[in-house]
């Protein structure tokens, strides 16, 4: 339990390139491994000059791990491009949403540490139907869901969706040779972060965290700079300006990050930083908290849920008891 408490810190630390005396290096590079910061870990560390604090076996695997991670996001970002390019040859100017941002930045000769999973693309709803025949004449093939695109010879799935009202507002044109874009704004892209993992899927609740998104905040936020009050005047209601400040305050405790003290002063935001933390770093006597925050959160979607307890009963328990076991919890700590 101190040793989960101690490797966060200590990764955390590391990232910000101040690696702690006494540092256990097998500890914060397993928590690195699930938190999908492995890559990051040995960008920070070879940045910072402190490689050598590592000894030569660790040294070696990460930067084996960096160095697969960063073939594998070359071939990422070829493959948004020929996407790209497919679809803009029909008209369509895509918006790019998370970690397919920063792969469509990037050149051979300086490309992300960021592990990305899958690359996240919106169009048009109008103009869905079009999209996802360009890409099936590519060669992708949807899934179930009609949502993720895969392709045989391609290492990601392409995730495909239509783009909310409004979010062309906080984007701007973006032009690269002979291909076009919609990228969002800083702002836009620290709100999407915050949503999906606080409000979509429950984190503040449930008293989770993504490290790996964190992370990214706190570096849009190093690099681009981010107005927070514009961020937090855009939150849908009192509930998700709460979850907004919680991780804020993970934010500045975490990774230092300069934020509005009167946004992570209250008991409310300080109390709610300290379950996340407390379950994070201690899982086992925080595994009661951890079960009370997943009722909160089971709770709360099964009041949202109207018919669909008629419609299909057995896949909203089977979803439930997912819930209940943390079985969705995948690289958050």
């Amino acid at each position: 339990m101190i040793g989960a408490s101690r490797s966060l810190r200590e990764l955390t630390s590391a990232l910000c390139g101040r690696a702690l005396p006494g540092t256990d290096w097998k500890s914060t590079v397993e928590l690195a491994n699930h938190a999908l910061l492995t890559p990051a870990l040995f960008e920070a560390l070879a940045g910072f000059g402190q490689l050598a604090l590592l000894g030569v076996e660790m040294r070696e695997y990460l930067a084996f791990i960096h160095e697969c991670n960063r073939q594998r996001n070359l071939r990422l970002s070829e493959q948004l491009r020929v996407a790209v390019a497919e679809l803009n040859r029909h008209g369509i100017v895509p918006l790019l949403l998370k970690g397919a941002v920063p792969l469509f930045h990037a050149r051979s000769d300086d490309v992300p540490s960021r592990m990305t999973s899958d690359l996240d693309v919106a169009v048009d709803p109008v103009k869905l139907p079009v999209a996802r025949a360009c890409l099936k004449r590519l060669g992708y093939i949807c899934s179930a869901d009609g949502r993720e695109m895969v392709h045989a010879q391609h290492v990601g799935v392409l995730e495909l969706r239509a783009y909310q009202t409004g979010s062309l507002n906080r984007s701007e044109c973006v032009r690269q040779s002979a291909i076009q874009v919609r990228v969002p704004s800083t702002e836009a892209r620290a709100m999407h972060w915050i949503l999906h993992d606080l409000v979509k899927e429950g984190d503040y609740w449930r008293g989770r965290i993504d490290l790996r998104h964190l992370h990214d905040l706190a570096q849009l936020a190093q690099t681009n700079g981010l107005e927070w009050r514009i961020i937090r005047d855009g939150m849908p209601d009192q509930s998700a300006r709460n979850a907004f400040d919680t991780q804020l305050r993970a934010l500045h405790h975490l990774f230092g990050t300069a934020v509005p003290e009167e946004f992570i002063r209250r008991p409310l935001i300080r109390l709610h930083h300290w379950r996340r933390v407390f379950t994070s770093s201690h899982p086992l006597i925080g595994a009661p908290l951890r079960l009370a925050g997943n009722l909160a959160w089971g709770a709360r979607k099964l009041s949202r849920s109207g018919d669909r307890i008629l419609r299909d009963p057995f896949d909203l328990l089977h979803r439930g008891i997912r819930l209940m076991m943390d079985r969705d919890h995948r690289s958050k700590v």
